[in-house]
């Protein structure tokens, strides 16, 4: 065979395999039930202005189609959700609203935390030792750093504490334990505590920091919205920790149901301090919070001559092992004026006394008064206050501040607080007018109790919030009226 002949066979052999090839593809293609039906166009020869033509138009073409597609559907693209620019900072920030309805607690967050971090939701009535009603369960930060949480709702009509929790005591991704630490050592910000894990004890590696927020609330019939809200902290006392320890009762109040007190000390944060009342036992207790302060609430009961006892006793099971490592585990390296040796045992504690002087936050029956640790809150219907969509003073409602401003003069032990008042109003009319007029209301009653009080003892702010705060549905009129109101805020520093 000469070598024309040889390659005129190889070439057949060729033409015949791939020929066979293409008959097995639309076999298969058959089989699967996708068959190409467009036909064979015949070879043509395009000159490149044509074919350039040709290219731009079949991209146009496509484009069309789907831009065209796109448009079709039941929803449309969605747009990628703002981020924050801190996500991830070691400074965390943590909050949001929180939607009381019949059947549920829902929880709109916001957060400055790592997509993928675990945030806890808790419903607290109750002390947290003899607790009547406890739900929570766990979701995960989104990429924008908001979180959304339900919660069951116990409808039981007593004090509620909910809480938000972002902490290591429990399941959390590995590159969230990388980021902040595997007991959250990296956290850092005002909405930082520290507390023990639920196994353990209080060894050091069952002491955690975490990120929380906290907001109490009476429930009611009108379901409201609540907002949590960061902690106002004292300056960290420069002794903070030292074996000298002395302890400060700042304000003793009673609402005729409760007394509340709250102090400042330079214990070590999350050392444990006791409260009793008269000859009664211990009748609260609490950690120490990360800048020395603290708050107890006791049975209100009136008693004469009877005073307030704080304890400190290193020796308590329900101390962490640093305390006991701190101050000593029998209270050894106590020092100071407060030291009171124990009667049974080589052991010493520090102990207190404070006299009652509690005084009665007196309002008047129209006014709404709540307490929750150094901040006293007394909420004014607009209506006492203001005629409909008017912002001056009403002349019935200068009865009403007045008796305000005999309880601010009076019912605090410490007069060096700040008062912040904020106007609030229904959702009805345009959104910046409503900031307007709540704020012009709020200016009104401070300038009013200005007034009556020294200004160099208190400090005023005002802000209006309009409609963005309500306490109650705003699709009723009873409703909407709750939430015209003007909230004067005492916090007691």
């Amino acid at each position: 065979m000469d070598r024309v002949t040889l390659t005129v066979c190889l070439l057949f052999i060729v033409f015949f395999t791939v020929g066979c090839g293409s008959e097995q593809e639309t076999s298969l293609d058959e089989d699967h039930q996708v068959i190409d039906e467009t036909p064979e166009e015949p070879d043509v020869e395009v000159d490149e202005e044509t074919k350039e033509d040709q290219t731009t138009d079949s991209i146009e073409e496509e484009e069309s189609l789907m831009e065209e597609s796109e448009s079709v559907g039941e929803t449309e693209p969605v747009e990628d959700e703002e981020k924050r620019d801190d996500i991830g900072d070691y400074s965390v920030y943590m909050g949001g609203e929180m939607l009381e309805t019949e059947d549920q607690i829902i929880i709109y967050g916001e957060s400055n935390l790592l997509p993928g971090a675990r945030i806890f939701g808790e419903i607290l009535v109750g002390d947290e030792d003899d607790l009547v009603f406890f739900n929570d369960t766990s979701e995960i930060v989104q990429e924008n750093g908001e979180f959304y949480i339900e919660l069951d709702n116990h409808n039981l009509g007593e004090e509620t504490i909910v809480r938000v929790r972002f902490h290591f005591d429990g399941q959390q991704d590995q590159a969230i334990i990388r980021h902040y630490g595997d007991r959250g050592q990296n956290l850092e910000g005002p909405y930082i505590y520290r507390h023990q894990g639920q196994v353990g004890g209080g060894n050091p590696q069952n002491i955690f920091n975490q990120a929380m927020v906290v907001a109490s609330f009476e429930p009611s019939e009108e379901k409201a919205i609540r907002h949590f809200r960061e902690a106002n902290w004292h300056p960290i006392p420069e002794d903070m920790g030292d074996v000298r320890v002395w302890i400060e009762v700042d304000e003793i109040n009673n609402d005729g149901e409760f007394y509340y007190l709250q102090g400042r000390s330079n214990l070590s944060e999350g050392a444990t301090i006791f409260v009793s009342f008269g000859n009664r036992g211990r009748q609260d207790e609490t950690r120490i919070l990360p800048d020395g302060s603290f708050y107890l609430k006791v049975p209100y009961e009136y008693k004469e001559d009877s005073s307030f006892t704080i304890r400190f006793d290193p020796s308590h099971f329900t101390q962490w092992n640093e305390t006991q490592e701190r101050y000593g585990s029998r209270g050894q390296k106590l020092v100071g004026n407060l030291v009171v040796p124990d009667k049974y045992s080589d052991k010493q504690f520090i102990e207190t006394y404070i006299e009652q002087e509690s005084t009665t936050i007196d309002v008047p029956d129209n006014v709404e008064l709540t307490i929750d640790g150094s901040e006293v809150t007394m909420l004014v219907p607009d209506n006492v206050l203001f005629d409909f969509d008017e912002y001056e003073l009403k002349s019935s409602s200068k009865e009403t501040l007045e008796e305000i401003g005999e309880t601010l003069k009076n019912s605090f032990n410490k007069k060096d607080f700040d008062i912040v008042i904020y106007g609030h109003t229904d959702n009805i009319g345009n959104d910046q007018y409503n900031l307007d007029l709540s704020k012009k209301r709020a200016d009104e009653v401070r300038d009013y109790l200005e007034d009556q009080l020294d200004s160099s003892e208190v400090t005023f702010t005002t802000e209006g919030l309009g409609a963005d705060r309500p306490i109650a549905s705003n699709d009723t009129e009873e409703g909407q009226a709750k939430n015209r109101r003007v909230e004067i805020v005492i916090n007691l520093k």
